[in-house]
């Protein structure tokens, strides 16, 4: 389960009407989910993606220029400290993490992914106190600090005997110029949500790209969002002392703007533009989140499509082009392409979506060419990829049986498993 987010933003020595964009924006966003001794978790680095790339959109520059994800002890002290020198000068700074936390007397950790105490003695040495990020912030003297912490509420140490740790993070008093906004109300537990989001940061990525929202009312309105998408389960909270000044995340004053889109309620069926993401959010094709964009391109699951693209575009460094041969005369064109059948009888197969293939040319072909090429990559491989292999077939057979008859959700399907199969080759 999600625990509760804190959000604390600490201002200091704003003017009474902040500019729109504030001349520096520095950023660090961190995700952590693959823990080796502890529960791992599935959304933090989905969650620290969707922020960065809002972030990026709003001006904000990222230390490390993306999220930074996965990080040990030593890999997130460096990355504060690195916060801290990038902050010197900067006008306004953001922290935000999500990931296991846990509050030990009273003090908030976070959670490195190699973190394994034994006893309470341990938390120092293997956690991150929160102090010490704001006290980085404080340091660097920008006039408006942010820190966002999204954490698990359950407490991944109870079975060990720590007593002094507790599930959720510790509340925290609002000191002059600070608000403080937990995904849920003291006491309750966050939701994880089933879009690979968390709904408050969800909710929270939409909200602030809204222009003309102050911080009051962009957590309100993120407070409304979740309450809706999670069908009042899950209500957030927020503390705050008087703040002067006003800082807007986009925009200066209020425009009339349609409402962001909202995250489905918990337990409804779930769109074909989610079910398509469910199975293609993984993939490290370029060519198959670009097909995603184009027919998904408008919903949130688009905007997530084209953070991946980004990401996976600054991975992959520039191929240099081949040298160019003499190519051959094209063949003659042909005015349309006669139909393909697809791998199996459609007189004689009546499942659901076996049927929906046999309805469409394109996903008859998809079909087609993916029986060809499981059989060509099947026949070059050793016993025990052969195995593998299988495994994930049987997997892949799941998410296709997932889709049911709709077909925009199985033409992705179809693609990122192609485009899995081509990279075993």
């Amino acid at each position: 389960m999600r625990g509760w987010m804190a959000v604390v933003l600490v201002l200091t020595g704003l003017a009474a009407a902040a500019p729109a964009v504030a001349d520096t924006r520095v950023a660090l966003v961190v995700g952590n989910g693959a823990y080796r001794s502890i529960s791992p978790l599935d959304n933090p680095v989905n969650d620290a993606r969707l922020m960065a790339q809002t972030l990026r959109s709003l001006g904000f520059t990222l230390v490390g220029g993306a999220a930074q994800l996965d990080l040990d002890k030593s890999a997130l002290d460096a990355a504060v400290q690195a916060f801290g020198t990038a902050l010197q000068g900067a006008d306004v700074g953001l922290f935000y993490y999500a990931g296991h936390g846990v509050q030990v007397r009273g003090a908030n950790y976070l959670v490195p992914v190699g973190a394994n105490p034994v006893r309470e003695a341990d938390i120092d040495f293997q956690m991150l106190d929160t102090a010490l990020v704001l006290r980085q912030m404080e340091a660097a003297g920008t006039r408006l600090n942010l820190v966002i912490l999204d954490a698990c509420r359950n407490n991944p140490f109870g079975g060990r005997g720590l007593r002094a740790t507790a599930g959720g993070l510790a509340q925290m008093q609002a000191p002059e110029g600070t608000l403080i906004s937990f995904a849920t109300q003291p006491g309750n537990v966050a939701l994880d949500g089933q879009s690979g989001n968390s709904p408050y940061t969800a909710a929270l990525a939409q909200t602030i790209r809204r222009a003309g929202l102050d911080i009051f009312q962009t957590f309100n309105e993120v407070g409304l969002a979740v309450k809706r998408s999670t069908a009042g389960a899950q209500q957030p909270w927020v503390s705050s002392s008087p703040i002067a000044g006003t800082f807007y995340f986009s925009g200066t004053q209020a425009e009339p703007l349609p409402s962001a889109p909202q995250a489905p309620p918990v337990g409804a069926a779930g769109s074909d533009a989610e079910r398509a993401w469910a199975v293609t959010k993984d993939t490290t094709s370029i060519a198959v989140l670009e097909d995603f964009v184009r027919q998904f391109g408008p919903t949130p699951y688009g905007s997530m499509a084209r953070a991946r693209l980004e990401e996976l575009r600054r991975e992959r460094p520039p191929v240099a082009p081949e040298p160019r041969q003499p190519q051959p005369p094209p063949p003659p064109v042909v005015a349309t392409l006669p139909p393909v059948p697809p791998s199996f009888d459609c007189a004689t197969d009546r499942g659901i979506v076996e049927q929906a293939i046999c309805r469409s040319d394109r996903l008859s072909r998809l079909d087609r060419n993916l029986d060809a090429l499981y059989t060509v990559v099947r026949g070059r491989l050793r016993p025990d990829q052969q195995i593998v292999l299988r495994d994930e077939q049987r997997a892949w057979l799941k998410q296709r049986a997932a889709c049911g008859d709709g077909e925009p959700c199985l033409i992705a399907v179809y693609e990122s498993r192609i485009a899995q199969l081509q990279a075993w080759r």
